[in-house]
């Protein structure tokens, strides 16, 4: 199968640019056919898939959470397949779906080629998403730690962002629907997950699972700033479902809102402002996994 590799030179820290010629040693030296196309911007990456969707395969992401992201709105609903080399900042999505982190790992299963068709989140019946996508006091910390200058990378630099932002950050009310239920409440957060981390490992939904036709939605209620300190290193292993301020709920549609302007974020990428209507799509996907 032909594979057409999104090389984003950004990604690592900058480095992933200096990897392309031992990419392409691992590449020959295992026979795959591919094409290497360095992107420019998201919105590159999308035009470059759309422009070759009838003549690859294979659609292989080199970058992190975001590059897939961009893939993922182009190949939606279709027979094509999408593949991960992460060398991205977090890298959750190749460690919700137990993709390798090794470069040689990850273009041998490419090389396999063994897909799994795994759902999709919708927003606003427009906007595709894989892993976890939130708003609130979530959405402000990813905002910081896009665009921090401090040389953090995956946890280490959302953890950073997460106490800079506690600092100022205040609950704000919220309006969420499901299953039939209404939420009028403060809280600092609302995310819903298709799968279960993001941050750099933090388990946020961690029942969420891309393939049961499902949305996992967790909501930080108000609460204070140490009990909020004291909560948020649990979420690494997803121990933070246990506090009784954290409620977790699941459904097929959701819709969040809020008296506050916020962001919204879906794979560590800017979507939208509130309000978002979320919806899964089942087995929208076609993923390239990891030999079992």
């Amino acid at each position: 199968m032909k594979s057409l590799i999104i090389l984003n030179p950004v990604s690592s820290g900058g480095k992933a640019a200096g990897m392309r010629d031992m990419l392409e040693n691992i590449l020959q030296e295992l026979n795959i056919d591919y094409h290497i196309h360095v992107s420019k911007s998201p919105g590159d990456v999308t035009d470059t898939v759309k422009a070759n969707i009838d003549s690859f395969a294979n659609f292989i992401s080199f970058g992190g959470d975001g590059t897939l992201h961009s893939i993922a709105q182009v190949l939606a609903k279709t027979d094509k397949n999408i593949g991960c080399i992460p060398v991205g900042s977090g890298n959750d999505i190749a460690r919700n779906l137990y993709l390798p982190f090794d470069i040689k790992k990850s273009c041998v299963t490419i090389k396999k080629c063994i897909v799994k068709r795994i759902d999709l989140g919708l927003i606003n019946n427009k906007y595709y998403y894989m892993g976890v996508s939130g708003a609130g006091f979530d959405s402000v910390v990813t905002d910081l730690a896009n665009n921090t200058k401090f040389p953090f990378r995956g946890p280490a630099k959302y953890k950073y962002a997460v106490y800079q932002t506690l600092l100022t950050y205040r609950p704000k009310k919220f309006h969420i629907k499901f299953n039939g239920t209404s939420l009028n409440i403060d809280c600092m957060f609302a995310v819903v997950g298709n799968m279960k981390m993001y941050g750099g490992g933090m388990q946020i939904t961690p029942g969420a699972n891309p393939e049961d036709s499902m949305l996992d939605l967790c909501i930080i209620e108000k609460m204070s700033k140490l009990h909020f300190i004291k909560t948020f290193p649990l979420v690494f292993e997803g121990k933070h479902i246990n506090d009784p301020l954290v409620k977790s709920y699941r459904a097929e549609s959701i819709e969040i809102d809020s008296d506050y302007n916020f962001s919204v974020y879906a794979d560590g990428e800017y979507i939208c402002k509130l309000p978002a209507r979320y919806s899964v799509v089942p087995k929208a996907l076609n993923f390239i996994v990891a030999q079992k």
